[in-house]
């Protein structure tokens, strides 16, 4: 298994065990941002930490591996398939998977939830301030 899908598995089963709402926003840089603050607070295992790369583009903030990382989500069937108009996407995998996607990666339960409440934390922050810029909040379809 390669290190994206190892990426993808790992964040899709974290964003599972910590929450009710299965939607990962992911339009507008709002998860490459929400991603690099949470891996900055020392989430997630020291092993990703050199697998992710953030530059500032003429977009803003982007994580290089996230379309990579989303294609093989959605693969693997563990996100909803793409669709250009969606800002969202939704993970499909039950809480007892993603606890197996996360024991087969070597992480407990209770720090995917910690680190999935993280990364939630940070989406949040991360949408307050795309609002503050005078940009429509993100819509779920």
């Amino acid at each position: 298994m390669n290190d994206l899908h190892q990426l993808a598995q790992l964040i899709t089963a974290c964003w599972r065990v910590s929450g009710e709402n299965a939607r990962i926003p992911t339009s507008n840089g709002l998860l490459d941002r929400a991603l690099k603050a949470t891996v900055e607070s020392g989430a997630f295992p020291p092993w990703t930490r050199g697998k992710l790369h953030f530059v500032d583009s003429r977009i803003g903030l982007q994580c290089v591996e996230i379309p990579d990382i989303l294609e093989w989500a959605q693969r693997s069937q563990l996100t909803s398939a793409p669709n250009p108009s969606y800002e969202t996407t939704e993970v499909q995998i039950s809480d007892r998977v993603a606890r197996h996607l996360l024991s087969q990666l070597g992480i407990r339960a209770e720090d995917g939830k910690t680190w999935g409440s993280a990364l939630r934390t940070a989406m949040d922050k991360a949408e307050e301030q795309f609002v503050g810029l005078g940009h429509s909040s993100v819509e779920e379809y």
